[in-house]
């Protein structure tokens, strides 16, 4: 390994793991004192303890790609000022040589930053909830209400019982709309793709006999539309493959799956814009001379676009859930554009 990868990649990874430890210390400081007033009235201060710890890992992989803006823009702006991008430029090594190590860098930051969503996170973010809801906010544990699916032409409606059963009603359609069967279970299960009833009562309509009914102790439909189509958990609670095969589920049911398809969607491209936040950094901070005014305006600028980043990542989010745009376009919006940002400014001051 070229000491030169070594010197850089040490520096900007030193940097980097300051800058996050001096946010996740904000962090903490501010987040204790918002907390420290609901001490005695529902929540102790073990519990607190644990809602912070807890959160760390969220604030992590939600400001990682802000950690590696600042912490790569501090270190190209020490090497400016101390004139060792001269002696780069002078040894004939070119952009290239620089900004590997970095990358490398936000390389390893975007996997911490994907594993922690993935793995971590889905854990962490239920018990946080549990402690705001029950212990903050003094609400009761939610319980799920009658839920509808669609499967084709048949509409089931569950109101939920105990241990993942249902109360299930199966009205089914031709293709103009008519009701051709509607089947009524006090008891149903889904399993192995197909529902399985008990106490089961089913009507069709007869043009020659009016309503024939029939009863049965048990009896199984087929479908791919389970109950967890009609659980809508919260897509900050699962992994990427859950996040997947709920979309295709939802997509089945004829229901929408914009919040779902845009966290899926986060999942990889926030640990993406820690490159692009790189080469932005490099394009705005990274001087060879005695610019230090430029290179200060330049960390100020940085830091605003790092703002911006968040503040378009929550208004592509809530375009997505609105369906204003595609969930997908909504979730890679903020890479795109700063993205473009970035390699516009590198290539234009190399050419410079």
């Amino acid at each position: 390994m070229p000491v030169i990868f070594r010197w850089i990649f040490s520096g900007c990874m030193s940097r980097s793991l300051f800058t996050m430890t001096v946010l996740l210390s904000i962090y903490i400081i501010i987040e204790s004192f918002d907390k420290a007033r609901h001490l005695g009235s529902g929540l102790s201060s073990n519990l607190m303890i644990e809602y912070i710890l807890l959160k760390i890992p969220f604030m992590v992989s939600e400001f990682m790609p802000i950690i590696i803006l600042v912490g790569s823009s501090v270190y190209l702006i020490e090497l400016s000022r101390h004139h060792e991008m001269v002696a780069v430029r002078a040894a004939g090594l070119g952009i290239n040589k620089i900004l590997t190590p970095l990358l490398m860098v936000a390389t390893l930051a975007a996997l911490l930053s994907f594993i922690i969503g993935e793995w971590v996170t889905p854990t962490t973010n239920k018990r946080l909830d549990t402690i705001e809801r029950i212990h903050i906010q003094h609400k009761q544990a939610q319980k799920q209400g009658v839920q509808w699916l669609k499967d084709g032409h048949r509409f089931f409606r569950l109101t939920p019982l105990s241990n993942s059963t249902f109360a299930l009603i199966m009205l089914e359609t031709d293709k103009q709309g008519s009701w051709k069967k509607r089947i009524d279970s006090s008891k149903a299960q889904y399993k192995n793709g197909a529902w399985l009833l008990h106490d089961v009562h089913i009507s069709t309509p007869s043009a020659d006999q009016g309503m024939q009914m029939q009863q049965h102790k048990t009896f199984t439909i087929r479908s791919t539309a389970g109950p967890e189509a009609t659980e809508l958990p919260k897509p900050r609670y699962m992994h990427a493959s859950q996040l997947y095969h709920y979309i295709k589920d939802l997509e089945h049911a004829g229901l929408s799956n914009s919040a779902y398809s845009y966290a899926l969607h986060k999942k990889f491209s926030a640990p993406f814009s820690c490159l692009l936040m790189v080469i932005l950094a490099a394009a705005l901070c990274l001087h060879s001379g005695d610019r230090n005014n430029r290179a200060s305006w330049g960390l100020i600028l940085t830091i605003a676009l790092g703002l911006a980043y968040y503040i378009l990542s929550n208004a592509s989010y809530l375009l997505a859930n609105s369906e204003h745009i595609p969930a997908s376009y909504a979730a890679w919006l903020p890479s795109l554009v700063f993205g473009g940002v970035a390699i516009f400014l590198l290539l234009k001051k190399e050419g410079n």
